[in-house]
């Protein structure tokens, strides 16, 4: 089992690290080679995040079908082939288009991944193998800030940066592929088409509002922090996101184990308000306090979507789970394509640190009303063991 979730982590780290996050670590070195403002690189971000929404959909037709395990693993080869066909990008529309594609890709293979990873893991410690898996994606931001402080980013060297992602993302998708069949993963249950209550006060609603506001705010300071700290010189770019996404990958490891027991959305309201502090902190224009909001906002924002992730399965039976998740990662999906387009447009009238602002308070209203989610106690799934939900 263990050895199922250690490779979806290493698939994390190009579902999340490389196709998402590593993208405002390279916006600086692509707008000095390719041209464009700020705007222009925001409504890019949005065209990926828009097709990581469509990709989130179509995961939840595809979550019960057979041969997910297959679909899933042409997903991750798709997505990091057109990793690599951003280091051949010479114009804008081309970037874009990519990006697009790759957002589809990677909507499609972060739910089934999370799914076959977790699939059969035990209730106790649901919280912790998906922060696991999700600890990935900080792992691979981490990887290409050292590779950022090694080798900066200047001239053509941003090329190079996307071909490496691609390579480390095909052998990644290749060995969980192999450890998936190995294991003789079977597709779950059949779907019984319950509806799931996306918009139910008595079931997601206060999880979906809050995570499409933490789409918005946690995306925009990732797609315009680097700029942010270009154009202030407060701290070194490369170290930042080394820092942020350390953190990341340790808060990960906390997380878990903290929503397994309280299974309510108070613990995702204390990652999503150290994002929010952790993103006003990054905004700042002096070394120190830059290097602590990364190391801030990196122990809280991998751990909201790892958390979420963990209520669902908690709440739904093993047959629903899959689209629940799915159905949850598109709310998330909404909220990423609104901040970078709103982001851009900020960062272009006000200044870069005033879009961060305007992300931190996103992250805040997100953390208000993920702590207002309860599990309800006569959950079937639930007997046996004590409810914390009121805490």
């Amino acid at each position: 089992m263990w050895v199922r979730i250690a490779s979806a982590a290493a698939c994390f780290a190009a579902i999340m690290g490389f196709s998402r996050l590593a993208y405002g670590l390279l916006v600086p070195a692509m707008q000095a080679s390719l041209g464009g403002g700020l705007d222009i690189y925001g409504l890019i971000g949005a065209g990926n995040l828009g097709g990581y929404f469509a990709g989130s959909l179509i995961a939840a037709r595809l979550a019960a079908l057979r041969h997910r395990s297959r679909l899933n693993g042409g997903a991750l080869i798709a997505m990091c082939l057109a990793i690599a066909g951003s280091g051949f990008a010479h114009d804008l529309f081309t970037l874009d288009l990519l990006r697009f594609f790759i957002g589809v890709a990677s909507g499609v293979a972060l739910s089934l991944t999370l799914a076959l990873a977790v699939e059969g893991v035990g209730q106790s410690i649901r919280g912790r193998a998906a922060a696991l898996v999700w600890s990935g994606g900080t792992a691979g931001m981490s990887l290409v800030g050292a590779g950022a402080v090694i080798f900066p980013f200047g001239g053509d060297t941003w090329r190079y940066a996307w071909f490496a992602m691609a390579l480390i993302g095909i052998l990644a998708a290749l060995i969980f592929s192999r450890v998936a069949q190995t294991e003789g993963r079977r597709a779950g249950a059949a779907d019984d088409g319950v509806p799931i209550g996306l918009w139910s006060p008595r079931k997601y609603l206060f999880l979906a509002v809050g995570y499409t506001a933490f789409g918005f705010g946690y995306i925009d300071v990732v797609t315009f922090f680097g700029a942010a700290l270009a154009r202030t010189h407060a701290a070194g770019l490369g170290l930042a996101v080394l820092i942020l996404g350390g953190a990341g990958t340790l808060g990960a490891l906390c997380w878990g184990p903290l929503v397994d027991r309280f299974r309510s959305g108070v613990p995702i309201a204390a990652a999503g308000g150290l994002c929010a502090a952790g993103a006003l902190m990054l905004s700042l224009r002096d070394s120190f306090p830059v290097l602590m909001g990364a190391f801030v906002f990196g122990i809280g924002f991998i751990g909201v979507p790892a958390m979420i992730g963990a209520l669902a399965q908690q709440r739904e039976p093993p047959q629903r789970y899959a689209r629940a998740f799915a159905l949850l990662t598109s709310t998330l999906g909404v909220g990423q394509v609104i901040g970078p387009f709103a982001g851009g447009m900020v960062a272009r009238i006000l200044g870069t640190t005033a879009s961060l602002e305007l992300g931190a308070f996103s992250l805040l209203l997100s953390a208000i009303f993920c702590g207002c989610y309860r599990r309800p106690r006569d959950n079937s799934l639930a007997k046996g063991r004590p409810n914390f939900a009121v805490m």
